[in-house]
């Protein structure tokens, strides 16, 4: 009987068999049915009673997931997870969000530079760059876009020529 010690069979709302890890959560469970199912998830019914995403299944346990079209992949998801699929379907859709983001990021700080008069070349962009403390161009876009760097809020720009003088950053650990 301890042939299967490492895995656990829960079953779908139809009665299909799902064998997973011992330890894995209702999150992961929803990942195993289908990533889209996993990407909507806001909830589960384990044995008719509703938990939360990191609830951990057991053998035998009936799992019902509950999903919204609205919903996506979260950073703390990664920490209920144990299935290397649903850990790799989470971080690729949190990259895929990222992407988006830095787009719309991207449009703000060419947007910003253009009512300055300033350029909009690499000299400007490794400028903003570095003020910022930002590790490359796509992290700025991205950050801008959440709403962590505010461009209209920088004291002491000024530009010449169409290059962009900025003021010493002030900058400390935590906002890299």
């Amino acid at each position: 009987l301890d042939l299967f010690s490492d895995e656990i069979v829960v079953f779908t709302p139809n009665g299909d068999m799902r064998n997973l890890a011992v330890g894995a959560t209702a999150l992961d469970f929803a990942f195993e049915i289908h990533t889209q199912i996993g990407r909507q998830c806001i909830g589960a019914k384990v044995n008719h009673k509703l938990v939360p995403l990191s609830h951990p299944l057991r053998s035998g346990d009936q799992v019902e997931i509950i999903t919204s079209r609205k919903q996506q992949p979260k950073e703390d998801w990664l920490n209920y997870v144990i299935t290397a699929k649903a850990r790799h379907r989470i971080k690729q859709a949190l990259r895929e969000q990222k992407k988006k983001l830095a787009v719309v990021g991207r449009e703000a700080v060419l947007r910003h530079l253009r009512t300055w008069g300033a350029r909009v070349d690499n000299a400007n962009l490794k400028a903003l760059i570095a003020y910022f403390g930002c590790a490359d161009i796509t992290s700025l876009y991205y950050q801008v876009a959440r709403g962590k760097h505010q461009l209209e809020t920088i004291d002491g720009l000024h530009v010449k020529a169409g290059r962009l003088f900025l003021p010493e950053a002030k900058r400390t650990d935590d906002e890299r």
